[in-house]
């Protein structure tokens, strides 16, 4: 076991430990490994098997707990990484093949593995006809809402008594991504609702054994702490100096299934999978750092012919993940909450103009424009 100890040591090589059958690793996408001033930590905020943690202002890997349950990925905003063990299509399918009229049932396995060993043996019947995954925390939003496109009211997702379990940190992922899919559905006039529900197992210990992420009982594997830089390639970057972009499938198939739920109702959304970006344009001072380490593209750089320089923000794009008001030298970001669904669904773009002397020119229209826009919840639109 090694310790790096270092506050300046990157983590890029700390997720290969976990890179195998249960979870995909994509490490150019994570917004820490991109830049290490970017404040998510929310893998090991979420992790249920202490296989990701944070330990002396260090993020710490262990693949030997890891027992792929795949809440990571379901709080990971940029999906760097991904459940293999269901992928989101395997669950939507399992899910779809075990309707039952316009309910469908997802219980967790633990639960499903004894069952009928507690005093809720009286539901084994329904939850025979329940599709699996190791811990509710591995249900995402996509595939709640896609669940609801497909004409299901009612998504019961169940757990036995989590106090008795050793994933029960799953149970907290599990509530509030029932509580922004509800919200999404509401937004969107919908009647479907996901519901979280603990069945009684008595004094039962629940859990799940901990696998070896790439299949192997190789004991020899144990605690991987942040690895120095050099142990990974860099990241390409950019023609225009930005480090390459990613939208997630998971965003694009939760959007098309907004889209096949007809027109949203409600005009704002307030969850954790939107943000919208607001520049102080009397602090920016145009280094564009935010587009240059924007995992998603939400932000990007525009250099026009005639010398006007600016950002293009994305708002459809956005995953909420801070980068950019993390990295921000001037503090000069704010990350609002509340965003339109019509900026969401219809691909708004804010544009900000700015200047290579933004610090010397603090009077400019534009960024008095850019200013009014945090008064104004950044519902300003440049044409």
């Amino acid at each position: 076991m090694t310790n790096c100890g270092q506050a300046n040591r990157s983590i890029i090589g700390a997720f290969e430990a976990i890179d195998g059958v249960a979870i995909a690793v994509h490490q150019e996408r994570c917004a820490k490994v991109r830049n290490r001033n970017v404040a998510c930590l929310k893998c090991a905020d979420a992790c249920t098997s202490g296989c990701i943690s944070l330990v002396d202002g260090q993020l710490v890997i262990d693949a030997q707990k890891c027992v792929g349950c795949g809440t990571c990925a379901t709080v990971c905003p940029t999906c760097a990484l991904e459940a293999r063990n269901p992928t989101d299509a395997m669950l939507l399918s399992e899910c779809l093949a075990h309707r039952c009229g316009d309910e469908v049932v997802i219980a967790c396995t633990p639960l499903l593995d004894v069952v009928g060993e507690s005093d809720c043996a009286a539901h084994l019947a329904e939850l025979d006809n329940a599709a699996r995954v190791v811990c509710l925390g591995r249900v995402d939003e996509s595939v709640v809402v896609a669940l609801a496109s497909e004409g299901v009211q009612r998504i019961r997702c169940v757990c036995g008594s989590c106090e008795h379990c050793e994933q029960k940190h799953g149970l907290a992922t599990a509530h509030v991504v029932a509580q922004t899919a509800n919200d999404l559905l509401v937004a969107w006039g919908s009647a479907a609702r996901m519901e979280v529900e603990m069945l009684s197992t008595g004094d039962v210990q629940l859990g799940c054994e901990p696998i070896r992420a790439d299949g192997m009982e190789d004991a020899s594997a144990g605690v991987e702490r942040c690895a120095p830089a050099s142990s990974a390639a860099p990241m390409r970057v950019m023609k225009d100096g930005t480090l390459p972009h990613f939208l997630p499938d998971r965003r694009e198939r939760l959007l098309n299934a907004l889209a096949d739920l007809g027109e949203a109702q409600d005009e704002t959304l307030n969850t954790r999978l939107w943000g919208l970006v607001v520049i102080n344009g009397a602090k920016c001072v145009s280094c564009r750092m935010c587009a240059t380490f924007c995992p998603t593209g939400a932000l990007t750089k525009f250099d026009e012919a005639d010398g006007v320089i600016g950002i293009n923000h994305y708002p459809a794009d956005c995953v909420k993940c801070g980068s950019c008001r993390d990295i921000c030298p001037e503090d000069a970001i704010v990350l609002l909450d509340s965003v339109k669904t019509s900026v969401v669904m219809e691909g708004h773009v804010h544009r900000y103009v700015m200047d290579p002397r933004a610090v010397e020119l603090r009077n400019n229209p534009h960024q008095i424009l850019q200013t009014m826009r945090q008064s104004f919840n950044g519902d300003i639109f440049e044409r």
